[in-house]
């Protein structure tokens, strides 16, 4: 059954009620081992930003991001209903593939490997007074109000030494989207200024043979 995580909806509700000076409540949907959170865990709204949620879980002294799909406005999802099953069609003979591959459909890895990679990470570290300390990877996320930069360099060396793969594969996995969008760029200005370039030779070609010839 699908989680009943927080919509549109509920972030409107949630932005008017705080600019009431409330702080309405929401719920966790998956636990927090590290901070001792379970699943269905109660937080306080504190801001919203676009998609981002930033929370205070209870017995937690500090304020965590989440997204939207990461929370839910109530402790138990609401029962779905099930819609009814849909006649199944009749099988119909496989068309022949056409030659040289043509008009072949892409298959459902092949789909998922073409999906749009994250465009920003933000990688949470989170230390508690009673000597422990925890780390979150929110995917997508808006840069944080007040966060300093620091040198990629030091970024990656930081997360090979805290050993953690997940935050490492989701930082490369932005800064890879962002090289192959640079690289296409890259390569559609150098196919334009080679048609540039042709364009000019060509122009220069009829200008010369179009120039009258001198008097004898």
């Amino acid at each position: 059954m699908a989680e009943q995580t927080l919509t549109a909806d509920d972030l409107a509700r949630y932005s008017a009620a705080l600019t009431d000076g409330k702080k309405p409540l929401v719920y966790l949907v998956e636990p927090v081992p590290s901070l001792g959170l379970a699943a269905g865990a109660s937080a306080r709204v504190i801001e919203i930003d676009g998609d981002t949620v930033t929370v205070k879980p209870t017995g937690v002294d500090d304020h965590l991001p989440y997204e939207a799909r990461e929370l839910r406005a109530t402790k138990q999802p609401k029962p779905v209903k099930r819609a009814p099953k849909a006649p199944v069609p009749a099988k119909v003979a496989p068309a022949k593939a056409a030659p040289g591959g043509a008009g072949k459909v892409p298959s459902g890895g092949a789909a998922k490997g073409a999906a749009r990679a994250a465009r920003s990470v933000a990688v949470t570290v989170y230390v508690g007074a009673d000597n422990t300390a925890a780390l979150k990877v929110t995917r997508n996320a808006q840069k944080p109000q007040g966060a300093k930069e620091i040198p990629l360099p030091a970024l990656h060396k930081a997360l090979a030494g805290l050993g953690d793969k997940d935050a490492q594969a989701a930082v490369d996995e932005v800064l890879s989207a962002a090289r192959d969008a640079a690289a296409d760029r890259v390569a559609a200005l150098q196919a334009e200024l080679a048609a540039a370039k042709k364009s000019l030779a060509t122009l220069d070609r009829a200008k010369r043979g179009g120039a009258p010839g001198r008097g004898r």
